[in-house]
């Protein structure tokens, strides 16, 4: 008979410093792949599962005379509501913990690849929702409609398929745009124009974009280039849909399938964004765990998050 030690049972390990190590990789390539928190706050939602967002209309200027008592005006108020009720949710299982326990770089690629994908999910929620306020009339005020001041969103069809491979025309296109937006005394400078990486090429390689440099010292752009067009960031992504999506996971009856993109709406090239165009909060930050299930003898491996996003203000919405 053996009187070897046969070591801890696996269930007993203290994993607390793999928890640590795994969530923080998962937080760190979600940071890092996930670019929509740089453009769009996204709020805390404690306490409820809806938040609401006021919207103020125009207020009405008019000229002061004498011995004549200034009529008084009422400024309409609106509001946009945005309810978090699904969970969304990476989840690995394995049977033994050998190899992650001694191998990092196993612990390392699962962490990686949950935070990618994390990210992949919460940037694409963010893009549907742009598409779907250029696509959108403008908000209900009732009664003081006619001092709405958050008009319907605005686009532009290109006039022929493949179109947005020809650089004169896509640019043309997207630059017609940010200046209706200027028109509209939207601030350029907050903008930010979303291509897919194709169409990023396409601009770049015909001279449409300018670039701005950064050396050390500069933050997070430290030597890194800034692409504009006509005044406004310009950002390659993938996650721009490409095809109609049914049943997203963040859509629901409550939400009348907000999420869901038609065949229609798959057909955006570019979208330009500024920080007040979409309302966006958050009830579960990314989370990681790590646990073993006894009954079944395995261990799984948890990342998870709950958000929700909603078009705040249309017409700043291209």
């Amino acid at each position: 008979m053996s009187t070897e030690n046969p070591g801890p049972n696996l269930s007993d390990v203290d994993i607390s410093l793999m928890i640590e190590e795994y969530g923080g990789e998962v937080e760190s390539q979600f940071a890092k792949d996930s670019v929509m928190r740089q453009f769009v706050r996204v709020r805390g939602v404690r306490g409820t599962d809806t938040v609401t967002n006021n919207r103020v209309g125009k207020t009405t200027l008019k000229k002061l005379e004498a011995g004549v008592r200034p009529a008084a005006e009422t400024t309409p108020f609106g509001k946009v509501s945005l309810t978090v009720d699904t969970v969304v949710l990476a989840r690995d299982n394995r049977s033994m913990l050998n190899e992650f326990q001694t191998h990092f770089s196993a612990r390392q690629e699962l962490a990686q690849d949950h935070g990618k994908e994390i990210g992949k999910f919460f940037d694409q929620a963010f893009l549907i929702m742009a598409i779907k306020g250029a696509l959108a009339a403008a908000p209900d005020f009732g009664a003081g409609a006619a001092k709405n001041s958050i008009g319907a969103g605005k686009n532009t069809t290109l006039a022929a398929a493949g179109d947005e491979n020809d650089p004169d025309k896509l640019a043309d296109a997207i630059v017609n745009l940010i200046t209706q937006m200027e028109e509209e005394e939207i601030p350029v400078e907050d903008l930010v124009v979303f291509v897919r990486p194709t169409h990023f090429q396409v601009l770049l390689n015909n001279n449409k974009l300018l670039s701005r440099d950064f050396a050390a010292g500069n933050g997070d752009y430290a030597k890194g280039i800034i692409y504009e067009i006509n005044g406004a960031r310009i950002v390659k992504s993938a996650r721009i849909p490409q095809a109609a999506i049914e049943e997203h996971f963040l859509s629901n009856a409550r939400n009348s399938m907000a999420y869901d993109v038609s065949a229609t709406q798959a057909k955006a090239v570019a979208i330009i964004l500024h920080p007040k165009s979409l309302f966006a909060g958050e009830t579960i930050p990314l989370s990681s765990d790590m646990w073993f299930n006894k009954e079944e003898k395995q261990w799984f491996i948890d990342s998870w998050l709950a958000f929700g996003v909603t078009v705040n203000r249309h017409a700043w919405t291209r």
